[in-house]
């Protein structure tokens, strides 16, 4: 009765969502998912279908991606996805790996596809809950794992109002890895069966480097006259209002620490000319000016202008602030990037798109989340006086970030215990 009235509800919608696309050119585009181009294979074996939804999950999927590929070489690999900047990135990263629009959640839209797509298995990222995804690729005979499951206290509330609705749609996981013993519980009250559910980790702990060549760090030091041993504070990712904040507490703490020198790097290099109006008046050196030959002469105020450096940077730091995470809107950028390198890491209230690496971090005493942006200079002044403290923090960030990696395999050994043998 739930799959009937759900698709009832699905097919009296559609040509209403259809009128809306086209009248709306922003969303226009997404008028292919009521009939998707599907990929033509690559070899005659059935590929392993990945669903992310939109930019956080593509990305999320990257890593796991390359690690299916080395796990069943051979196997073409399918990547859909459901938004249209979703859609735009898993385009830009697909290199070896087919790209489609997933159908809309219409039992006929969704029954061609699968069909045609004939998939080997389907991997969904997160939390793709959609009931004729799993439906359509079941009957089909392909199992559907969710791996790096998670179910937010964001949306907990509405998954347990439609608890009845769900509990068909989740009993048609054929196994799901979860992020935590919590998510995984939560899961399970929604109807899955136990025996299922798998707490495999986050797999956003193993994409992050926990290293850098020696020599590299060397040389960026010499190139643009840090000297080792002199605390280097690094505002890393920094959007709207966050450079400003730098400005201020870099007023507060550069007279208090005349050997700290400050590292901001904006998330986007085309803010680089409003980011650097915060700072107007000072001598400020950057990182593009040094790789065109421009000699440092002592400026404490050193702009990161250019891309793919920042994890190298990351290790150069004292501490590292992480940006967009201060005020609405950003939701936070990653911050295992800068404490797997071992540097005591602080972040702002929002951290939404990050919040339980986060909260892993917090809770074992690696990292530090002010409650506000006034906070935040307090907070480096005392991790500037105490080398101590420092210490402490970056270990246990470094070594948070350790014991939760594996995640990946872990959940690809999961899709593994469930995989039809290849014929």
């Amino acid at each position: 009765m739930t799959q009937f009235l759900y698709n009832v509800a699905t097919t009296f919608a559609a040509p209403f969502g259809a009128t809306y696309l086209a009248a709306c050119k922003r969303h226009r585009p997404l008028l292919a998912r009521f009939h998707p181009t599907i990929p033509t294979p690559s070899s005659q074996e059935c590929p392993i279908w990945v669903q992310a939804c939109s930019v956080g999950e593509v990305n999320t999927a990257r890593p796991i991606l390359k690690a299916l590929a080395q796990r069943w070489p051979g196997v073409p690999i399918v990547l859909t996805a459901s938004t249209v900047t979703g859609r735009q990135l898993a385009l830009d990263i697909a290199e070896g790996v087919d790209t489609a629009w997933l159908p809309f959640d219409h039992p006929l839209c969704m029954r061609r596809f699968v069909r045609q797509l004939r998939p080997r298995a389907l991997v969904l990222i997160e939390t793709e809950l959609w009931p004729n995804l799993l439906w359509q690729t079941r009957r089909f005979g392909a199992p559907v794992v969710l791996v790096n499951g998670r179910l937010s206290d964001k949306h907990l509330g509405r998954y347990e109002r439609h608890r009845a609705w769900l509990k068909p749609v989740v009993r048609a996981l054929s196994a799901a890895g979860m992020q935590n013993q919590e998510y995984a519980g939560r899961l399970v009250a929604l109807g899955a069966s136990p025996a299922d559910v798998h707490v495999t980790g986050n797999t956003k702990f193993d994409g992050v480097r926990t290293a850098v060549d020696p020599a590299i760090l060397a040389r960026l030091r010499a190139e643009n006259g840090f000297n080792e041993g002199r605390p280097l504070l690094l505002f890393g990712s920094t959007r709207p209002g966050d450079e400003a904040l730098a400005a201020q507490c870099w007023s507060r703490l550069s007279g208090a620490f005349p050997q700290a020198r400050l590292v901001v790097a904006p998330r986007h290099n085309k803010r680089i000319d409003e980011a650097l109006q915060s700072f107007a008046g000072q001598p400020v050196l950057r990182r593009s000016e040094v790789q065109e030959g421009r000699v440092p002469a002592g400026e404490r105020v050193f702009f990161l202008d250019t891309v793919g450096e920042l994890a190298s940077f990351y290790a150069l730091a004292t501490i590292a602030v992480i940006g967009g995470s201060f005020y609405p809107g950003v939701n936070g950028h990653n911050p295992l990037e800068s404490a797997a390198l071992g540097v005591p890491t602080v972040f702002g209230p929002y951290m939404r798109n990050f919040v339980d690496p986060a909260r892993e971090l917090v809770q074992a005493g690696g990292a530090i989340q002010v409650k506000t942006p006034e906070d935040l200079c307090g907070a480096l002044e005392d991790l500037l006086a105490s080398s101590e403290t420092r210490a402490t923090i970056a270990e246990r960030g470094h070594r948070a970030v350790l014991v939760n990696q594996g995640a990946i395999q872990r959940n690809l050994d999961l899709l593994e215990s469930v995989l039809p043998d290849r014929e």
